[in-house]
């Protein structure tokens, strides 16, 4: 069964990186929860903050826009993910934030983070840590629009949105809940919305997955992350997922760009 989004401490998001007292101790410096409507700003870019938010449940999406106001998603947040930390150094970040669907956040005031720095370096470097890894996963995008075409590259944003949700209990092989329109995926995916619906429509065909009503169904995961060419080694899942998913997709996921 499928863990509630809702439920989506730190713990339970990076079980091989923060323990029970970690993750309470970061829940107990957070604000109340807040909701948030779908399709509405939650960042904005160029704003100072002072705060960094935390996703609890629900999906965001980070994006940049041209002067003509076209979007260009630049990376999609989960439950579980920290939504803005840089803007903890930075002070202001360079990418717009948007609730695609409902969603429950957080807020964690700069001066607590601070204070985490300097009574608990170790939990401190934990949230680095992730830091890091989400700046991996922005490298990978780069990559994905770069290099990858066609059928490819919608495959491999949605593998790497199952294994993002199934490492933290929120997706099953046979599919998931993914809160986004085709338009969404057109400008993930760099693409425009006729395409998209063309690439659907092929996977669809071919018996790989369907897209509708919000909602991936999978019907062979092992051939969707054939052709989705996709290497998971940036995601730097533990050692307990890469255990579990290696028989769900078989040889055709690889580790990494090998």
């Amino acid at each position: 069964m499928p863990l509630a989004s809702s439920d989506m401490t730190l713990d339970r998001a990076y079980p091989d990186l923060f323990n029970v007292e970690e993750a309470r101790l970061m829940r107990e410096l957070m604000e109340p929860p807040e909701s948030n409507r779908p399709r509405t700003r939650v960042i904005r870019a160029g704003v100072e903050l002072d705060v960094s938010l935390y996703l609890c449940d629900g999906f965001m999406g980070r994006f940049s826009c041209d002067r003509l106001g076209r979007r260009q998603f630049v990376a999609l947040q989960v439950p579980g993910d920290y939504v803005d930390l840089p803007a903890y150094l930075l002070k202001k970040l360079d990418y717009d934030v948007d609730s695609l669907g409902l969603s429950i956040s957080r807020l964690t005031r700069h001066d607590r983070l601070q204070m985490v720095g300097h009574e608990f370096p170790d939990l401190y470097r934990k949230l680095w840590r992730i830091t890091m890894i989400d700046s991996a996963i922005h490298r990978y995008w780069i990559f994905r629009v770069g290099r990858l075409a066609g059928k490819a590259r919608l495959a491999n944003f949605f593998c790497e949105m199952f294994l993002r949700l199934f490492a933290r209990g929120l997706a099953q092989p046979e599919g998931f809940a993914l809160p986004t329109s085709q338009a969404d995926l057109a400008e993930i995916c760099g693409v425009t919305p006729v395409h998209v619906n063309r690439l659907l429509a092929e996977l669809r065909l071919d018996g790989i997955c369907t897209f509708t009503n919000a909602r991936l169904d999978i019907l062979d995961l092992p051939r969707l992350f054939r052709v989705g060419e996709h290497s998971r080694g940036y995601l730097f899942l533990s050692d307990e997922v890469e255990e579990t998913v290696r028989p769900l997709i078989g040889d055709n996921g690889r580790r990494f760009n090998t």
